[in-house]
C-alpha cells in the first residue's frame, strides 16, 4: 500500500455537527400559578437543546398567559423524549 490517499482512522466531524443542529422532542412538565389558581401543564417542545427548550417555553407562556399581569412558573421536569419503544408490548392490543 502506498503512502498517498486517505486514512480511515481520522475522526469525522460531519455527523457530530449534524447532531448539534438536530431538533428533538422534549417533554416539559410545569405548574403555573396565576393569583390563587394553579394550572398544571405537560408540553411537548421541539428544540435542539435545553436552552432552546427554555426559550420555547417562555414563548408558550407569553402566548397562553398574555392577559395575566404576573405568573409564577415551577418547572418540575424537562426530559428528551425517547422514540425507542418495545413493539412486542403493544402486540395484539390495537387493530388497524
Amino acid at each position: 500500500m502506498g503512502t498517498g490517499g486517505y486514512s480511515t482512522m481520522e475522526p469525522s466531524t460531519g455527523p457530530q455537527e449534524e447532531w448539534e443542529t438536530t431538533q428533538r422532542a422534549w417533554m416539559v412538565e410545569y405548574t403555573v400559578q396565576v393569583g390563587e389558581e394553579m394550572h398544571r401543564h405537560l408540553s411537548m417542545i421541539m428544540a435542539g437543546d435545553v436552552s432552546d427548550v427554555h426559550q420555547m417555553l417562555l414563548k408558550e407562556l407569553r402566548k397562553e398567559y398574555q392577559s395575566s399581569e404576573r405568573v409564577d412558573v415551577t418547572v418540575h421536569r424537562i426530559e428528551p423524549v425517547s422514540t425507542n419503544t418495545d413493539a412486542l408490548y403493544f402486540e395484539g392490543m390495537y387493530a388497524p
